[in-house]
């Protein structure tokens, strides 16, 4: 019994990294609160539960927090542009289905555009699931780093639609089981964001020059300044 609540025990390992995800879920949705700031929380969470995959997390707080501040700026732009585009996305449909009273032309020419908008649509999602995670590993401008993500995620397909589907998944579930709202505040975002975190440190590991790889594993990888474009 004492080797089991040894401190290095898998036991008390995996209830120190609950007790992790925990807390940083907490800081993430009280971060999330201003809705402006939703795109930096994303990025910071995404900076903890990268290091996690490979242990290197120290302090929690301490390390949130350098990323939000660090990624104030672009990741705020990011996520107004997406929000943005998003907003624009449905009022297109909105126009397009007929629900804002204007038509647009004939059925053909509907269908078209429908196909269009679920286009662009495929792309936008794409864009978006690599965008935060991408913004807190590399270090690159708001462009840049749009493109990259679009370019990444179309490049590993797999990976993007599994954690697209985690995240759909997760939002099924709020929707649909009661109680998963509760676990939402306490641990569920972090938990899926760091499922995701596997995935995408093997592909962020293909895109950082050999120093940087290198250095990650000596647990320097803050200080490289990686990646300019894909």
């Amino acid at each position: 019994m004492g080797k089991f609540f040894n401190l290095d025990s898998p036991f008390v390992q995996f209830m120190n990294r609950v007790a992790d995800l925990m807390w940083l879920n907490i800081l993430f949705v009280i971060c999330c609160i201003p809705v402006i700031t939703i795109g930096d929380s994303i990025t910071a969470m995404y900076y903890i539960t990268l290091k996690m995959t490979r242990n290197e997390e120290s302090y929690i707080t301490k390390g949130f927090f350098k990323s939000f501040k660090q990624n104030f700026v672009q990741a705020t732009v990011i996520w107004l542009i997406f929000l943005a585009g998003g907003g624009l996305l449905v009022l297109d449909y909105m126009i397009v289905s007929g629900r804002m009273g204007a038509s647009v032309g004939s059925s053909n020419v509907i269908s078209v555009l429908q196909v269009l908008l679920i286009v662009v649509l495929i792309f936008y999602i794409f864009t978006l699931t690599f965008v935060f995670p991408l913004l807190s590993k590399f270090d690159n401008s708001v462009k840049n780093t749009i493109k990259n993500a679009f370019i990444i995620s179309v490049r590993h397909f797999p990976v993007t639609l599994a954690c697209i589907a985690a995240w759909i998944l997760t939002a099924l579930a709020l929707v649909y089981i009661p109680i998963m709202m509760l676990f939402s505040i306490f641990i569920l975002f972090s938990v899926v964001a760091f499922g995701c975190s596997f995935m995408y440190i093997k592909v962020f590991d293909r895109y950082l020059p050999a120093e940087a790889a290198v250095k990650e594993e000596d647990g320097e990888s803050e200080e490289t300044g990686v990646d300019k474009e894909v």
